[in-house]
């Protein structure tokens, strides 16, 4: 049996059209806020919560993409998997830190420092999946008896949307997911230059030293 052999170029560029994907939609949940789709507020709130479950979808996804070189990855309950808390827990039986990372860089003296989870309020794995069960709860209209209980939206609900993006934004804007082992890790921005996703490979560890490899996509053609 051949074993199938990990294409780093591949994985990336497939992650970098996903995080244009969540760049989109993330931006689509702030014109939902911000009243520009016509939407009254509870369809707005509603419409949010179908984003956010695609996101984590996502980002789960998109994990699998550059964790492809780990044994699970490769397992048919992996590439069937669609639940996207499902595919986290599959990749953590290989690798406890599969899920991103927030990072801030700062330059100093012409040398680049990078800090990860330094945003208190990023999405962490523990809030992923917290998000990923709330938009199961509010996407399906439930029973009768739910319907008849049903209370009025507050504004604490609507409150709750804005935190959960600012929440997805301080992870996804820029941040960091690292190989199994020490291996090297991927610095994404979602944002580059050309206005879209980027991503940065540091590998090769060594004293004083590493090896950076540099991926982008270009922007989709205009018609």
């Amino acid at each position: 049996m051949v074993m199938e052999t990990f294409d780093e170029k591949l994985a990336i560029q497939s992650y970098l059209r996903l995080m244009h994907e969540v760049a989109i939609r993330i931006e689509l949940i702030a014109f939902a806020c911000d009243g520009k789709l016509s939407l009254t507020p509870p369809y707005a709130r509603e419409y949010s919560y179908l984003q956010f479950r695609r996101l984590c979808e996502l980002i789960a996804l998109g994990c699998l993409q550059l964790h492809g070189d780990l044994p699970v990855a490769k397992t048919k309950a992996a590439t069937k998997e669609w639940n996207a808390e499902r595919i986290m827990r599959l990749l953590h039986r290989n690798h406890p830190h599969a899920f991103p990372q927030s990072v801030t860089t700062t330059k100093k003296g012409g040398v680049w420092h990078y800090e990860a989870n330094s945003k208190p309020d990023a999405l962490t794995l523990a809030s992923f999946k917290a998000l990923y069960a709330e938009c199961g709860e509010l996407l399906h209209r439930g029973t009768i008896r739910s319907i008849e209980a049903e209370k009025p939206i507050t504004t604490e609900d609507y409150e709750k949307v804005i935190k959960w993006s600012h929440s997805i934004v301080n992870l996804m804007n820029q941040h960091i997911v690292a190989r199994k082992d020490g291996a090297g890790m991927f610095l994404v921005s979602l944002k580059s230059e050309n206005g879209m996703p980027a991503c940065s490979v540091f590998s090769n560890f060594e004293e004083g030293s590493v090896n950076v490899a540099t991926y982008n996509i270009a922007p989709p053609v205009k018609a």
